[in-house]
Order: structure tokens, then C-alpha cells, then sequence
């Protein structure tokens, strides 16, 4: 899959890295294309930590975008529903618990157990950059809209709030 995006040179180089391997993987996901989203999701496993705080931004950018008047638990679960069910489509790799911890995290939800008793298995990274990928996909398409200007927005927040100095 072609891919014509090119962050902006201002941009640091982990940036840019992680900007244009959202880009790669969001259009492979729109065009089925499992071998380039697999190798965004391989690019991205290197700034996972990056890949995560720019994806938590476009997803929930894409929520409120989506959800004008409001996003229920109902939105959430057809949301999951959609993201899971598409991927499998064409065998995206998909674990729908990633893609909870994706919804979840974009809308700053974190799950606290008080309880030690059965653990559950923590979740690869890779799986939920991944599903954060899916999920940006599917809501930029159930949308009807190009992805961009969302990606763009997310890496220049993130930009802005870290040279942003504290009083």
C-alpha cells in the first residue's frame, strides 16, 4: 500500500516515526491490507509509549467527533463491536480486551482492581497499539472522514503540552 504521508520536518525524528507508522497502519486497516498494518504495528513497537499518547488523543478526538451529544455505553460497546467484527473480516489481529483498554484509555478511564486474586494476563503492547490503529480506523470510516488532520492535531498537542513550562 502506497503511502504518501510525510510529517512535518519540525518534527523530532520519533515524532515523525510514529505519525507516519499510525498513517501506514490506518490506511492498510481502511484498505484490508494485513501486511502493512502489520508492519506499522512492528515500526510502532518501538515507541510504544509515543504510539500509545498520540493514539489515546486521535481516538478520543474521533469520539467526541463522532459523538456529538454524548458517548453512552452503548456507543462504546457498538464501537467495540464494529472494530472487532471488522478486523476479523480480513484477519486483522485483533484481542478485544486490547481494544477495551484502547476505548478506555482515550476517555481516561483506568481500571483499578483491589483485589490480587486472578490476575488477569497482561495484554501484549503490540496488540494494543494495534487496536488502537483498528479503532482510529473504524471511527474515521464509520465517520466518513480522512484520518490526518486528526493524526496532525494529536503529535502537535502532545508537542505543545511537553514545551509548555511549569509555573
Amino acid at each position: 500500500m502506497a503511502n504518501d504521508y510525510k510529517s512535518p520536518a519540525a518534527w523530532s525524528l520519533m515524532a515523525r516515526a510514529v505519525a507516519e507508522a499510525t498513517d501506514q497502519g490506518i490506511r492498510a486497516a481502511r484498505g484490508h491490507d494485513p501486511e502493512g498494518f502489520g508492519e506499522a504495528v512492528h515500526h510502532l513497537e518501538t515507541h510504544t509509549d509515543a504510539a500509545r499518547a498520540v493514539h489515546a488523543h486521535m481516538v478520543r478526538e474521533l469520539l467526541e467527533m463522532s459523538y456529538q451529544d454524548g458517548l453512552s455505553g452503548d456507543d462504546v460497546s457498538d464501537v467495540l463491536t464494529r472494530t472487532v467484527g471488522g478486523a476479523g473480516l480480513w484477519d486483522a489481529p485483533v484481542e478485544p480486551a486490547a481494544v477495551v483498554v484502547v476505548l478506555t484509555g482515550a476517555l481516561g478511564v483506568r481500571e483499578h482492581s483491589d483485589s490480587d486474586d486472578d490476575p488477569a494476563p497482561p495484554i501484549p503492547q503490540a496488540a494494543i497499539v494495534g487496536a488502537a490503529i483498528l479503532v482510529a480506523a473504524d471511527l474515521a470510516a464509520a465517520a466518513g472522514i480522512d484520518h490526518e488532520p486528526f493524526l496532525v492535531r494529536a503529535v502537535e498537542e502532545i508537542r505543545r503540552a511537553q514545551t509548555v513550562e511549569m509555573p
